[in-house]
């Protein structure tokens, strides 16, 4: 039996992480998320996966796996199954509580399977294992996935070995162990903090730094973290607690991911300690506590607009401090210093990751790596989940470690893995890229619908319309020329108008459809010669 490992996103970049393995009858695809888009992207919310691929494997039966509830592993599973409403998706209860939400938005409920802690499941040719594993939100799972007798995989996408964590279940260290004197024939693993040294710091590492700031503060503290991170926000609840501080909980996806883990176990709260905006005019600015969504900026985010004095009734006043415990995503890194400066005018505070250790990363760092492989002692190695970088320390890593160069493999979203009695016999190109959603719009772009957006955004249009009823007749007062995007000078637009007239004078058999042509080749080299512009151009001629 053949058995293909292939990725549509997430190997080779952060985010998008979606992953298919196959056999000749089964598709077993791994998580469906978006990439958060650029600050260059114009009008685009998010980037999902180009989903083209599954049209050529869609005589197989489908399942999709959920690993976690982060974006970047379920934000796209909304598009997936709105065009593929017959995949079936298996999730642990916290992680499908959390995707429900987003799927609301599609009007879809899906066909679900909900599986539990080292309990195998099947799917065809699949025997599926869900491994709860520790990272920065509750319900994560590895998977071991059993091909039949043929082959088995252990997949690992955000991880980082916990052993004593605030509020979920350590790393099983023990039954990792156990998996790895049975045997892993491949393991596809997170690379995203691998050129890190060291062990990536448990969660109990930053309660100390956290509880100092709150003893040591004496006016209002506004806290914000990633909202999926509960583990965090109960630490902060609970220290708040301790330093006689009532809690206010703001944003509907810190309350919404504050309810789920509620639901399920995995956050504590003391109702009494917990207060609505409404009532904090009852207490001392020494007695409130804050936690809030916004930690990347984002413009309709609390913080955001608490910086801007522009929600409800709260103002950023004399000795308020922000803090902020989370890393900041590249590219929010403007967001995060308009925050600051607001809130420095106003009197207020700051702390950040870059001052304190009030943050750790949920993904494994290089010893996490090293003693992952040493532990379960691969055959192949496939580093996943992380730019090009971190996918070649990754492959460094499994060298230090004695593994065999041709068994560690480079694999890139749009390739395909093809084995065959345990051994890698080819690689393959697939159909794969990115497509970009305009929410406001409900439109999915691909790259070419986007260039032409970032055109229109840089260069502006330009519109003429010729009015003129006949051919070799035309007058500037026949040529109306409307410009967006830029301004233009009167006397520039008269000088391409006396260009665009110059069309009566060339000597051949014109047509209106000529005049375009030859408008359309005179405004590029205007504006290019001009401006070094390359605006979009529109003719046309209302007598056609």
């Amino acid at each position: 039996m053949r058995i293909s490992v292939s990725s549509l996103g997430g190997a080779g970049e952060i985010g998008m992480n979606m992953y298919i393995y196959e056999t000749d009858r089964y598709a077993l695809i791994v998580d469906c998320g978006v990439k958060f888009t650029k600050n260059d992207d114009p009008g685009v919310d998010l980037i999902i996966p180009d989903f083209s691929y599954l049209e050529q494997i869609s005589n197989k039966e489908i399942i999709l796996v959920i690993t976690h509830a982060h974006e970047d592993h379920i934000g796209a599973t909304g598009f997936l199954l709105e065009k593929y409403p017959n995949i079936i998706v298996a999730s642990g209860r916290y992680a499908y509580d959390v995707m429900i939400n987003r799927l609301k938005e599609f009007n879809i409920e899906p066909h679900k399977v909900y599986f539990e802690d080292f309990k195998p499941f099947e799917w065809g040719d699949f025997e599926i294992t869900p491994y709860p594993i520790s990272h920065s939100i509750h319900g994560t799972y590895a998977l071991k996935i059993k091909v039949e007798n043929q082959m088995s995989f252990l997949h690992i996408s955000d991880y980082k070995i916990d052993s004593a964590p605030v509020s979920s279940n350590p790393f099983p260290l023990k039954e990792f162990i156990e998996m790895g004197n049975d045997g892993i024939d491949c393991m596809l693993a997170d690379s995203t903090n691998i050129i890190k040294k060291g062990y990536t710091k448990g969660e109990k590492e930053v309660i100390n730094n956290i509880e100092k700031i709150f003893k040591e503060h004496n006016g209002r503290i506004f806290f914000t973290t990633f909202a999926s991170n509960t583990e965090r926000i109960q630490t902060v609840i609970n220290i708040a607690e301790k330093y006689n501080r009532k809690v206010i909980l703001e944003g509907s996806s810190l309350i919404r991911n504050v309810d789920i883990a509620r639901k399920h176990g995995k956050i504590r709260l003391n109702d009494e300690n917990i207060i609505s905006r409404k009532q904090m005019e009852k207490y001392e600015n020494n007695r409130l506590c804050f936690i809030a969504t916004g930690s990347q900026g984002e413009g309709a985010s609390v913080i955001t607009k608490i910086s801007e004095d522009d929600y409800s009734n709260i103002k950023v006043k004399q000795n308020d401090l922000f803090i902020f415990s989370s890393r900041i995503i590249p590219g929010n890194e403007h967001r995060i210093i308009n925050i600051i400066n607001n809130v420095y005018k106003k009197g207020g505070k700051i702390i950040t990751a870059n001052n304190e250790i009030i943050h750790v990363s949920g993904h494994a760092s290089k010893d996490d790596g090293r003693m992952l492989l040493n532990i379960i002692r691969p055959k192949y190695l496939i580093p996943i989940h992380g730019e090009v970088q971190h996918l070649a320390a990754h492959i460094d890593l499994a060298k230090e470690q004695g593994m065999n160069e041709e068994n560690i493999i480079f694999f890139l979203a749009g390739q395909k893995l093809i084995f065959e009695n345990k051994i890698l016999i080819n690689k393959e190109e697939i159909p794969a890229g990115k497509m970009y959603v305009d929410l406001n719009m409900n439109e999915i772009m691909d790259i070419e619908k986007l260039k032409l957006r970032k055109r229109l955004a840089i260069n502006g249009i330009v519109m003429v319309v010729n009015t003129a009823e006949k051919n070799k007749s035309i007058e500037k007062n026949n040529l109306i020329v409307e410009i967006e995007g830029f301004n233009l000078k009167e006397e520039y637009i008269n000088e391409l108008k006396e260009q665009l007239i110059e069309y009566n004078n060339i000597e051949i058999d014109e047509t209106r459809e000529e005049f375009k042509e030859y408008a359309e080749v005179i405004i590029k080299r205007f504006f290019k010669k001009r401006f070094t512009k390359k605006p979009i151009i529109k003719i046309i001629d209302i007598h056609r």
